[in-house]
């Protein structure tokens, strides 16, 4: 029994992991349940079922949103089904049919960066409007050649280059246009498969027409006019460095490869586009690339159908595609993706807040198909979605240098309560902050599925000219905020002066989603899909079928729900709680968290998400701990705060919306908002449920290094994915479950048994008192708990965390502010992380 009991000790986190993934095995069928509503309060709907302990589903956190919990599957396709549920949640009303001329102005043409029209002479740039016009002559003028084929000149100077760069002889693959429709793409098709070729050689063509003839010039020779925006990738701290040669954008065919993640991407889904446009290089006449494609370099994923449908399978296969990149390329803002069949030609562009489409005929209409097309193969950089803050944005290759550096330009500016976004004029003269980025080692990395914050968290040092070895080590957090949301910096900036809360050191807001309300005009967008079951009638040119996403019309512009892209820098640098080094340290960390929570409080700020991964511990010994990730938290705005001040001229209707529905992290959520959320009524979240997050997080930590059965069964339940379970172990425990006198007395016997007086204390505290809880009660028990603990209370040896490694690239037991920072692909996160609840984006 005791050789049982000793192995059972030395491989629970094992057990436990594969009880947890047992238990979402057994979760197959919540996808239903995720559909269904659950209790009573008018604000907000639930489900029972919360998402797994181990992802956190970052959704807008408004006043009139639902709560909806949801799952994110720990191996990649296990669990597809749910996945695929989720990602429909999230599409319905959230994907809009847009006229094919709106969409190609505001989404192809509407963010492009100016070109010079030549390289060896001066001349004015080119605008949006003039490079469209000449993109629409351009496919005037390939379709004639695609009509006419070996009779016309620009089709035969083409071809002859086509087949020396492809080394392969491609007159007769390049598909005709004749009676009104491109004949290798209707002929002797009798599966998905026969399109895959033909249209990858069509795209093929279009593309090195586009290059041949951009400049007026009509020479017939590969132009580098439109690759000059993407040359080789090179060493920022080298920025003389110049390259004759330029990555070029390629189509494949892509169906039978296996795509490829960076390291850092964990439990990645397994995609293979049909087709797909990515960034190589070619040196010497050969094309440098892989077997395998790497996410890394795709540009634009094509998905081909034999029918023109449009179900809930096409919609879905479209967005898991948007996901990867999403999950790869932390430099892109928006991606596009093409699903394309024998007679229509759907484009797609992908933000944080939501999807626009449009579908054009290929036959019918083919002069815009070939636009769009050649439009796609030829964009820059920055009218691909990516961010020219980043050195080498969009440019860095997967077979690149793995030690290529990657630089982040910040300019920092004062937090409004808003995000208010700077104009080029209010940036000019100004110093950017320079930090070289440890970028293949992300603190942290949200793993969200369409549209969210999708927050990233990395270290780095600040460059000081071009030595970045001389800087001192900072920490980013980028994402996607909710321009309804008070500015987080803004809060970060109101406690700047509360002890114990991370410091910010700078702050800017980047980029924005779009406004399809203030930029568009009634009309302009022809309808929005949705799943069944809504009450209005569907456009009659749109059947429902039992798996179709069905087209609702609008009126006029629907309400644009708009992200704002943010970048905050913060100086301090922290631990994980889980490497605490004994139990006087806990509790002076304890003491100093509480403390910070209270003075949030008299700032008028609620966290409201206090979770294990949001309080740190100082970065040395003798440091302060301190809290991170202000995200969530609600602003109250107490008079006296001059809460508009920091906004001069901000309109005075444009007022933050509530933000008192339940939220937090499942484990660490107090058990009165469990209650509340079960009972279906309404609450208002104060500090001292944050005080009790602060109690769940210590007693995470010390039952994770406990031996019992008993333990391990008290942990599980802390962690489960049942709300209901969750509050009911956490009652037991508050209402005397861990005093001594009581039938079955909880013994800790662990590392940190020596703080059993002050968890009972504790949960008494909170209990008792519940809303007369004071700063001084729990304080004066801290202090007396410190003061009775034995010399050298639970510091034995090194803790099982640092032997994991969990430390940041620059410190094995470095901890840096900025969010809840759980590494990306940690083997000891399922057991570490809390479930976060989030409401969805609201139609």
């Amino acid at each position: 029994m005791d050789m049982l009991s000793a192995h059972f000790v030395q491989n629970y986190d094992k057990y436990l992991r594969d009880y947890l993934k047992a238990r979402m095995r057994d979760l197959a069928g919540v996808a239903a349940s995720l559909n269904s509503s659950w209790g009573a309060n008018p604000r907000f709907n639930t489900a029972l079922r919360t998402p797994p302990a181990t992802f956190t589903y970052e959704n807008p956190s408004t006043g009139d949103s639902s709560l909806q919990p949801t799952t994110l599957p720990t191996e990649a396709n296990k669990m597809a089904p749910t996945v695929d549920t989720h990602i429909l949640s999230e599409l319905h009303g959230n994907l809009f049919l847009v006229k094919t001329d709106v969409f190609i102005r505001n989404f192809l043409y509407g963010q492009a960066a100016d070109l010079d029209p030549t390289d060896e002479e001066a001349a004015p740039s080119v605008s949006n409007s003039e490079r469209r016009a000449r993109d629409e002559k351009l496919a005037q003028e390939c379709l004639e050649a695609l009509r006419s084929q070996n009779n016309n000149e620009q089709f035969q100077k083409v071809v002859k280059i086509l087949s020396t760069d492809e080394n392969c002889e491609m007159a007769a693959r390049i598909s005709p246009y004749r009676s009104n429709e491109f004949t290798k793409l209707v002929e002797n098709i009798r599966s998905k498969r026969n399109l895959y070729h033909p249209l990858a050689d069509l795209f093929s063509f279009i593309n090195m027409f586009f290059r041949c003839y951009f400049n007026h010039g009509m020479t017939g020779e590969w132009s580098r006019e439109i690759d000059r925006s993407w040359p080789f990738a090179t060493d920022p701290r080298k920025p003389s460095e110049n390259h004759s040669t330029f990555l070029r954008r390629r189509f494949i065919v892509s169906y039978d490869k296996e795509f490829k993640y960076s390291p850092h991407v964990s439990e990645h889904p397994k995609l293979q586009p049909n087709l797909s446009l990515v960034l190589c290089k070619k040196l010497e006449g050969e094309w440098i690339e892989t077997d395998n494609p790497h996410w890394k370099d795709v540009k634009v994923p094509i998905e081909v159908k034999l029918s023109d449908g449009f179900d809930a399978n096409h919609v879905c296969q479209m967005a898991r595609y948007a996901r990867a990149i999403r999950l790869e390329q932390f430099d892109r803002n928006f991606t596009f993706s093409i699903l394309i069949s024998k007679n229509k030609c759907r484009v797609f562009h992908w933000d944080a807040s939501r999807c626009h489409v449009t579908e054009v005929d290929i036959h019918k209409n083919p002069v815009v198909f070939i636009q769009i097309i050649g439009r796609l193969a030829s964009m820059d950089p920055q009218s691909m979605g990516y961010d020219p803050r980043f050195s080498n944005s969009g440019r860095v290759l997967s077979t690149d240098n793995p030690a290529m550096q990657t630089w982040l330009e910040v300019i920092p500016a004062m937090p409004t309560k808003f995000h208010e976004l700077p104009s080029r004029v209010e940036n000019e003269g100004k110093k950017p902050l320079v930090l070289d980025l440890f970028i293949d080692h992300p603190i942290f990395q949200a793993r969200g599925f369409l549209f969210s914050r999708f927050t990233r968290v990395w270290g780095g040092r600040e460059v000081i000219g071009t030595n970045a070895q001389k800087g001192k080590l900072r920490v980013v957090k980028q994402n996607w905020a909710d321009a309804d949301r008070v500015n987080e910096a803004f809060l970060y900036e109101k406690a700047k002066d509360v002890p114990n809360v991370a410091r910010l050191m700078g702050y800017e807001g980047v980029a924005r989603t779009v406004d399809t309300c203030s930029l568009w005009n009634d009309g302009e967008i022809v309808g929005v899909y949705r799943k069944g079951g809504a009450q209005e009638q569907p456009l009659p040119q749109f059947k429902t079928a039992r798996n179709a996403f069905v087209l609702y019309p609008c009126d006029e512009s629907p309400r644009a729900f708009i992200r704002v892209l943010v970048r905050m820098i913060f100086e301090e640098k922290g631990r994980s709680i889980l490497g605490v080094r004994g139990c006087r340290e806990l509790l002076e960390a304890t003491k100093q968290w509480v403390i910070g929570i209270w003075g949030l409080n008299e700032k008028g700020i609620i966290h409201r998400d206090v979770s294990s991964g949001n309080l740190l511990l100082g970065h040395d010994p003798g440091s302060p701990a301190f809290i991170i990730d202000l995200g969530l938290a609600h602003w109250s705005g107490l008079p006296g705060c001059e809460e508009d001040s920091s906004t001069p001229g901000t309109d005075p209707e444009r007022v933050a919306k509530a933000h008192h529905h339940l939220t937090g992290t499942l484990p660490f959520i107090a058990y009165e908002l469990l209650v509340s959320m079960i009972e279906g009524e309404s609450i208002k979240h104060e500090a001292r449920f944050d005080v009790e997050s602060v109690l769940w997080v210590v007693l995470y930590v010390v039952l994770r290094e406990e031996r019992s059965v008993r333990a391990e069964v008290t942990l599980r339940n802390l962690l489960s994915t049942e709300i209901g379970v969750v509050q009911v172990a956490k009652e037991s425990l508050l209402s005397g479950g861990l005093e001594q006198n009581v039938r079955r007395p909880f013994v800790l016997t662990g590392r940190f048994k020596d703080l059993a007086p002050f968890l009972r204390g504790f949960a008494s505290l909170l209990w008792s008192k519940g809303g007369t809880l004071e700063l001084d009660d729990v304080i004066d028990l801290i202090d007396s708990s410190m003061s009775s603990l034995p010399p050298g209370s639970g510091e034995k040896g090194e803790t099982s965390e640092s032997k994991r490694g969990l430390a940041s690239s620059e410190d094995q037991e470095e901890r840096v502010d900025g969010t809840s920072h759980e590494r990306s692909g940690n083997p000891a996160k399922k057991m570490r992380s809390g479930q976060g609840v989030r409401g969805p984006v609201p139609e």
